[in-house]
């Protein structure tokens, strides 16, 4: 495993993260507690996750294996979020993070899915900032950190907003919008702030499709998981990069992957990030950010519907929809949709969704004429 120094705080860190948003089987909590300590066994040191991650049970799955981890004296470090914003509920939602967990301090604590410019004035505002202070001085939290979508220059003035609290920033990046959120690590760096990737993988869409996205691999390359961590980790300002691991074999893949790193020169990265601007900036991450449609409209299952469309055609895009998420009439799912745009407001690659659902509509219908 390779480590490095984690920004200012001066710890050493795996550059290989745990991300435990993606557990196979969250409900098997002993089960997916095995995966994160056979990732902490091979060198693993960052463990990421949060409140509604997996249904919930993912603070409860890492805390498990928190149980074990601490009985081998070695070191690790506890990374977890809330998208509070007033101070009691702050407080309520940390405490309950360091019972599931099962620590007395989180090592890495975030203000969560900051994704508009507004957001972390409004909750600076309702005195979140001050919040995160107060649990710090109380050596509940030990380290300030801060988690993103926002882009270009919107990254540095969030940072500015946050007046020198931030140590880390955990940040959605990868080779489809790099040309979005470089700047940003940039930023980050620039402030001594460590920088964490997430969406690595594109949400599982670069490896779900790997025969489409050959520019990505270079010769020496034996997979996507290779090639993506490796785009990642050369990044100037990365520090460490996320893998969400679904079982033992991805944590096998992600570790063999960084054990063999070595890094792309600047020309690489441009040469690669400008082929994926040309080809395959339309894919949607699945990130999920605009999955709280106030209409409840199935906005995460429809996009990742179009990205199937994109990828194989409209026709097994639609059967997708019927027979994996038994919506065979795409009118019916959309027939809630007033059009407001607040999926496309917190959408972290500002995507087209409402065209991309007139897409899906007309498709359908003209599926049914034919």
């Amino acid at each position: 495993m390779l480590y490095t120094t984690f920004g200012n705080t001066g710890l050493e860190i795996s550059r290989l993260g745990f991300g435990g948003m993606r557990f196979e089987c969250p409900s098997d909590t002993e089960g997916m507690a095995e995966v994160v300590l056979h990732a902490f066994r091979r060198g693993v040191t960052y463990f990421d996750t949060a409140p509604e991650y997996c249904d919930d049970q993912s603070e409860t799955i890492v805390g498990m294996a928190v149980q074990e981890m601490k009985k081998s004296g070695r070191p690790f470090y506890i990374s977890t979020k809330t998208m509070a914003s007033s101070p009691d509920d702050i407080r309520r939602q940390c405490e309950s993070s360091l019972s599931r967990l099962n620590v007395d301090c989180i090592d890495f604590y975030h203000v969560w899915c900051l994704v508009k410019p507004e957001d972390l004035p409004k909750r600076k505002r309702a005195g979140a900032l001050a919040a995160f202070q107060k649990l710090k001085e109380e050596k509940l939290i030990r380290h300030i950190s801060v988690s993103t979508h926002l882009e270009h220059q919107h990254v540095a003035d969030m940072l500015d907003e946050g007046e020198g609290l931030f140590e880390s920033m955990l940040i959605g990046i990868n080779v489809q919008n790099y040309h979005l959120r470089c700047a940003g690590v940039w930023a980050a760096a620039e402030r001594g702030m460590a920088v964490v990737t997430m969406n690595t993988l594109g949400g599982g869409v670069l490896t779900d499709h790997q025969d489409r996205f050959l520019s990505v691999l270079r010769d020496s390359d034996t997979s996507m998981v290779e090639a993506a961590l490796r785009f990642n980790l050369s990044l100037s300002g990365v520090t460490t990069a996320l893998i969400g691991c679904r079982n033992r074999e991805d944590v096998d893949a992600a570790v063999e992957a960084v054990e063999i790193f070595k890094p792309l020169n600047e020309a690489a990265i441009e040469e690669i990030s400008d082929t994926m601007r040309r080809q395959y900036k339309e894919y949607c991450t699945q990130c999920g950010y605009c999955s709280g449609c106030p209409e409840h409209v199935p906005v995460v299952r429809l996009m990742e519907t179009y990205n199937l469309s994109m990828l194989n055609g409209m026709d097994d895009a639609l059967k997708h929809l019927r027979y994996h998420w038994n919506t065979p009439d795409v009118r019916k799912a959309l027939e809630s949709c007033t059009q407001c745009r607040q999926c496309e407001e917190v959408c972290t690659q500002q995507l087209p969704i409402l065209e991309r659902f007139a897409e899906l509509k007309a498709a359908h219908e003209a599926g049914l004429k034919g």
